[in-house]
């Protein structure tokens, strides 16, 4: 008997031990050598270009980049983002949920070896096999929700690919205008300078009073300040536009950032309010993402329903005692009489009720943050028009300022002056673009859509890493 008994165990044993298929392998994670990887990234990275011409298509001129528009900067942010690897995880990891979705449960086994007592002494041996059987679709509509889920992560993996280019957009048009506004200060500080030599001049010959020197020369020192706190913010924004791509500042050191065209906005009358509004409901990934959350939910509604249905189990057994074979067929299955699944049924209705209203009040925010930008863009696109129009009428005063020096019918003063005044307006005009750009991008945000397409590639589906 301990023999059989032996044998029994070990064959058991040996079953368990099979049916481990997949291995542990450690992943230790050390936060210094972390830190250390992402200090060492670089613009020039081989695995960069790499990476964005096999998978995004871009094949650059040359390498490494001798400049850098909004496309190339967008792709490095894709490839180095922290968020939007956290985005592909939870892809990744929600696809492996459709996998746990479509498992069919296990078959059980039970093997009872025994023995009877003397005067027989016999060796007893029971096998019992149980087989779960589901009804009623289950484990389709099981997968259904989970591909609906999986939907859903990737639509919002691809939102996070639009959040990190929104991101790299609004930080690369703060640098660049931060850039151009400390160049006009100190032109216009130029000027202000030989305005305030001019006047000390006049004042030491007695032409004028000291209150008029001492203006001038308090508005010297107030652009001497103003130039150093615009060489702040381009150092400030230069740090932004890193972050936002992922990179230490460093690495974007050196590199030249071009747009043409970005002191040309397009004019609210080539962006139609109806064509802008059904855009964002088409393209808005929130929305899809919702759409895709309800489909979920409607699935895991049937689900609950068809719970309401038992499974069967299938159980063949067998049981060998003093020398008889018995072999026995079981059916057996829950009996539905004190519940019908009335309580996850309920459930289930009520989070498909809120993933319909979710959706509703998506769609709704998507028209109202539409209608918002529009407005915003209009308005300042206006204000860009009237600063334009006072610039070209102080740039017409100074040409005649100009005209009427080289005619010896006034003095250089005035045509700095003139000057002077035309620089200030110049400076208008570039917080005016800058303005019109920011509210540019706040449109494209609530469009979740380019005004310009070729300034956003699509994301990747190859991941990086």
């Amino acid at each position: 008997m301990k023999s059989h008994l032996a044998l029994v165990i070990a064959l058991f044993s040996i079953f368990i031990s099979g049916c481990a298929r997949y291995k542990y392998h450690p992943a230790p994670i050390s936060p210094p050598a972390l830190a250390a990887t992402l200090y060492q990234r670089s613009l020039d990275d081989p695995g960069l270009r790499s990476w964005m011409n096999q998978s995004a298509g871009f094949e650059p001129p040359s390498w490494p980049l001798k400049t850098w528009d909004l496309t190339s900067l967008t792709l490095a942010a894709f490839y180095f983002s922290p968020d939007l690897d956290v985005a592909r995880a939870n892809a990744a990891s929600a696809d492996a949920k459709i996998t746990t979705a479509g498992m069919k449960p296990n078959p059980t086994i039970s093997i009872g070896p025994g023995y009877q007592s003397p005067p027989d002494s016999q060796f007893i041996m029971g096998f019992n096999f149980d087989l779960p059987i589901e009804t009623a679709g289950k484990r389709g509509y099981r997968i259904e929700s989970a591909t609906h889920l999986s939907r859903a992560t990737r639509l919002q993996l691809a939102q996070a690919a639009w959040t990190v280019r929104s991101r790299v957009r609004a930080t690369s048009v703060d640098y660049l205008f931060a850039l151009k506004t400390a160049d006009q200060i100190r032109q216009q500080l130029s000027l202000q300078e030989r305005y305030a030599g001019l006047i000390d001049k006049r004042f030491r010959a007695g032409e004028i009073s000291l209150p008029e020197l001492t203006t001038a020369q308090i508005d010297l020192t107030n652009l001497r300040q103003t130039l150093r706190a615009a060489e702040g913010q381009v150092h400030t924004t230069h740090a932004a536009l890193a972050a936002a791509m992922g990179i230490p500042d460093e690495a974007l050191a050196g590199k030249e950032l071009i747009w043409p065209g970005i002191d040309e906005p397009p004019a609210p009358g080539s962006l139609p309010p109806q064509s802008m509004r059904e855009a964002a409901v088409e393209n808005r990934l929130d929305v899809e993402r919702a759409l895709e959350q309800y489909e979920a939910a409607q699935s895991n509604l049937q689900l609950e329903v068809a719970r309401q249905y038992p499974d069967i189990h299938l159980g063949p057994g067998y049981n060998y005692e003093e020398g008889a074979h018995f072999i026995a067929l079981d059916l057996s299955s829950v009996l539905p009489v004190r519940s019908h699944n009335e309580g996850p049924i309920a459930e289930a209705e009520a989070q498909r009720k809120t993933a319909g209203a979710q959706l509703l009040a998506t769609q709704s925010g998507v028209i109202a943050d539409t209608y918002k930008a529009m407005a915003q863009y209009n308005a300042a696109y206006s204000s860009l028009e009237q600063v334009q129009l006072s610039v070209s009428q102080l740039e017409k005063q100074q040409q005649a300022a100009e005209k009427l020096e080289n005619a010896g019918e006034t003095d250089r003063l005035t045509v700095i002056s003139a000057g002077l005044q035309s620089a200030i307006a110049q400076r208008a005009r570039l917080d005016a673009e800058h303005q019109a750009q920011v509210s540019l991008g706040l449109l494209e945000d609530a469009l979740e859509r380019p005004i310009a397409p070729a300034t956003a590639p699509t994301l990747p589906k190859q991941s990086p890493r």
